[in-house]
């Protein structure tokens, strides 16, 4: 069957172009010339007159079009259309990889891959968009579901219960960001939270850019093992400590999947984020080190139309595969407020952080080296809030502290007997 002469087809037979232009196809989805002139033909006329031409008023222009009768349903001759672009597209960036591959010009032809995958995301997008008018029971549905949460969280637990209160979770589409100066600890509050998700039972995917795979696997091991991590890197674990650490070891045997990425020369790419996405099938999603991805549109990596087009494009990666999308990235510490600390406008380079975020994350250091303060900065849904964690790394705990532990007391402060497990 010839899709584009059936589609064009049945627009005319139907006297319908709504559900084709709400699926965006477009005149880039015919190879026919002669079915391309005629679509052309039927969007020019449904714009100046708000309805598609008549059989005869068409002729007028294309006389020698040959129209045949078609019994399929409009939707399907819809995706089947959308297949053989999809296809068209594949084979054209396939084939470019292909020239590349053949001179051994590996990064070319991994560009021309990542490429070709962001052009279909692009080119052949799924429509969302939804009559408020006729879902309102599917919503009233869904509101009294909250009712039976009783205090259950709507996403997934960050691990950290300040964050969760404030956010309700990890939640899908939503893009958050974890931000801090240099050697704050946002990798770790990140790993932290990707930890927390694993023990709740999903699958997390982690990009690694900062740190190698081993380094940052070895300090999952230690955080979860609940051991040293200085004894652990230099292979000084005490006895009762490599007993833990073989336990929980073990234990990851009965538990999904947790997929850690630190390929630099196919992952640094929103495309090849979006690759490795589809070749995992992860719950969620950490990106630790965005400002070192390179953006596909410039060219550039850490400046500000990169990072714009970056944040812009994790967005829309959250909300197409439907998963909650975490990044951190770093402050200028010159662009702190001298006494709020990290606020939005602190993120380098660009504005579009505060922009294109459900949430902000925020980790500073205290006067004491073991206390760090964790704040949501920003949140569509949330005041700012702030919590302090007390690092303890040689035993490999992490604990939230119930109170501010630099406020005065009739004790003369924090006498450290205020701590809640992580």
């Amino acid at each position: 069957m010839n899709v584009e002469r059936a589609l064009v087809s049945k627009i005319v037979q139907e006297k319908d172009l709504g559900p084709v232009v709400e699926k965006s196809i477009t005149q880039e989805f015919f190879l026919e010339p002669e079915s391309k002139a005629v679509f052309q033909t039927l969007l020019r006329h449904q714009s100046e007159y708000g309805q598609v031409p008549t059989l005869g008023a068409i002729r007028l222009d294309h006389p020698e079009y040959r129209f045949m009768k078609v019994d399929d349903s409009l939707d399907l001759l819809i995706d089947k259309i959308r297949e053989n672009h999809t296809l068209a597209l594949l084979e054209e960036g396939l084939a470019e990889g292909v020239e590349h591959y053949d001179a051994r010009n590996v990064k070319d032809a991994l560009a021309a891959l990542h490429n070709t995958i962001s052009r279909i995301a692009s080119d052949v997008p799924n429509s969302r968009d939804t009559n408020v008018a006729q879902t309102g029971q599917e919503r009233l549905a869904h509101y009294l579901s909250l009712k039976d949460l009783d205090g259950a969280l709507l996403g997934i637990p960050t691990g950290f219960s300040t964050l969760d209160k404030a956010t309700q979770g990890f939640q899908d589409e939503q893009l958050n960001f974890f931000v801090g100066p240099p050697k704050a600890g946002k990798t770790t509050l990140m790993l932290l939270a990707s930890i927390a998700v694993h023990l709740y039972g999903l699958r997390p995917l982690l990009f690694t850019f900062e740190m190698s795979e081993q380094e940052m696997t070895a300090r999952m091991d230690a955080f979860r093992a609940g051991i040293s991590h200085e004894r652990l890197r230099t292979g000084a674990l005490k006895s009762e400590e490599w007993k833990r650490l073989e336990r929980y070891i073990h234990q990851l045997d009965v538990m999904p999947d947790y997929w850690m990425s630190a390929d630099s020369n196919s992952a640094t790419t929103l495309s090849g984020i979006g690759a490795k996405i589809d070749q995992y099938k992860p719950d969620i999603v950490f990106i630790d080190g965005l400002y070192m991805l390179i953006d596909e549109q410039t060219g550039e990596q850490n400046t500000p139309q990169a990072l714009t087009n970056i944040t812009r494009g994790l967005k829309r990666m959250a909300q197409n595969k439907r998963l909650s999308v975490n990044a951190s990235t770093q402050v200028l510490e010159w662009k702190m407020d001298k006494k709020k600390g990290i606020t939005s406008n602190s993120i380098g380079y660009s504005s579009s952080f505060g922009q294109d975020a459900d949430n902000i994350f925020g980790v500073e250091r205290t006067e004491d080296p073991a206390i760090q303060k964790i704040k949501v900065v920003l949140s569509r849904n949330s005041p700012p809030r702030e919590t302090y964690i007390e690092w303890d790394w040689e035993h490999g705990k992490f604990e939230e502290l119930q109170e501010n532990p630099f406020e005065a007391t009739e004790g003369g402060g924090w006498d450290g007997d205020n701590s809640a497990s992580f």
